[in-house]
């Protein structure tokens, strides 16, 4: 694996909005074309341009800075593990695999200058990768554009595979993939779990970005869909990396709710449990709902997620109880002395993606390996899926308790439920909400 920074200031904005062009609604009608004149046709992968040099090369850009760089660092993991095991077991088709990984910082302009630098400079074959939501947003019509596949492997907003046109914040197309579940999903089992708590009123304390905002509309969506008894009192915004939470866990437990739901992640999430916790938030609130908690968690040298408490995850390394689960935490484990994330397994995942997809294609070439991703089956350590007609696996929502493992020294879920998670459950529970489901 290649790491490579980036001399691009970090340009933070709330949605990481940027400019479409003709370009971006052209790029499917190409693809379609070019399938139809048989010019996507497999061919030996020998012959293939792409990375050159007798290698595939793959391209990633994650957050390895600020605020939430230990999302970048177990990615990385995840990474080096999969090429590691890839090439000492004969690469891709005999080629071996390396892969680019650039600094994102969290930053839309700046992921787009990364992955166009790797498409254009580096000539990778592929792209996967992407922390944030609004950067998220912003990239998707530039992967269109590129023409380059893209397979998103953390970030969560459900618009970026809700087909454009769907919804007015909708960016999906036909290069942009995701092997992670989406926030709708997630939260689709963040109501289910609220069903089942002896709490009305409930609150949020969530990023002022895409992911916050974005969490808190589809919670109450799902509610309402599923027919949660539910009242939302309260809700608050911090700025992300805000080092004082003071005023805003004040305003909520000034407002009393039965419950939170928070999607706080990164170092953002820690800050905040410290200072709940010595504002007596565990005391006063009966319950609180870490959306993908555990991610930040099992990372964190900071403070943990209390016990008791609910959170929800993209992965479990314990289910499903199977080879290539087990065999993954075990060697994971082993490695780092500590149980692997969700962002780890993701990006694990996705360069055994892209094996597949090229081997299965015989070539590396651009659209052959979009036409590889559309509907494809896949089994990893998270379990068996298959990738929906909007380009999103329809992988599970995974939420439990938070409780303290002794043999493995590290917080899990247990009991954890793994509730399912696809178009129909979520169109259904979405009822006449104008939210897209994603899937």
């Amino acid at each position: 694996m290649v790491t490579a920074g980036s001399d691009v200031g970090n340009k933070r904005n709330r949605t990481g909005d940027v400019e479409r062009d003709s370009e971006n609604r052209s790029s499917v009608g190409r693809r379609r074309f070019l399938q139809a004149a048989g010019a996507g046709a497999s061919v030996a992968l020998a012959g293939c341009t792409g990375g050159g040099d007798d290698v595939v090369r793959l391209g990633a850009t994650y957050i390895l800075s600020g605020f939430a760089s230990l999302y970048g660092e177990a990615a990385e993991r995840g990474i080096e593990m999969a090429q590691s095991e890839i090439n000492d077991n004969g690469g891709i088709d005999g080629q071996d695999v390396e892969i680019i990984v650039r600094d994102s910082e969290a930053s839309a302009d700046t992921a787009i200058q990364q992955i166009r630098s790797l498409v254009e400079e580096d000539d990778v074959d592929g792209l996967f990768g992407l922390d944030s939501s609004g950067v998220a947003q912003a990239v998707a019509p530039q992967v269109a554009q590129l023409q380059m596949p893209f397979m998103i492997t953390h970030a969560a907003t459900p618009f970026v595979t809700s087909p454009e046109g769907e919804h007015e914040d909708s960016v999906g197309n036909d290069y942009v993939f995701r092997d992670s579940n989406s926030l709708a999903q997630d939260i689709y089992g963040a109501a289910r779990t609220a069903g089942e708590l002896d709490a009305t009123e409930w609150a949020t304390i969530g990023p002022d970005y895409a992911f916050g905002y974005e969490t808190w509309d589809y919670f109450q969506d799902f509610c309402a869909g599923l027919g949660v008894e539910a009242e939302f009192t309260a809700e608050q915004f911090p700025a992300l990396a805000t080092s004082d939470y003071t005023p805003y866990i004040s305003s909520i437990l000034d407002a009393e709710p039965d419950a939170v739901i928070t999607p706080l992640w990164g170092a953002d999430l820690t800050t905040f449990i410290g200072q709940a916790e010595e504002a007596g938030w565990f005391d006063q609130i009966d319950h609180t709902l870490f959306s993908v908690g555990m991610g930040t968690d099992l990372a964190s040298d900071g403070n943990p997620l209390p016990e008791g408490e609910y959170a929800s995850t993209r992965y479990d390394p314990f289910v499903p109880d199977t080879e290539a689960n087990n065999t993954f935490r075990d060697a994971y484990y082993e490695e780092h002395d500590t149980l692997p994330t969700y962002n780890a397994e993701g990006a694990y995942r996705a360069v055994y993606l892209y094996k597949e997809a090229i081997e299965s294609a015989g070539s590396t070439e651009a659209d052959a390996l979009v036409d590889e991703f559309t509907g494809m089956e896949h089994s990893g350590p998270v379990g068996d899926y298959q990738f929906s007609e909007t380009n999103q696996a329809t992988v599970a929502s995974i939420w439990g308790t938070v409780s303290y493992d002794d043999e493995w020294e590290s917080n899990v879920l247990d009991p954890v439920n793994r509730y399912e998670a696809g178009p129909d459950e979520l169109s259904e529970a979405l009822g006449d909400s104008d939210l897209p489901t994603g899937i």
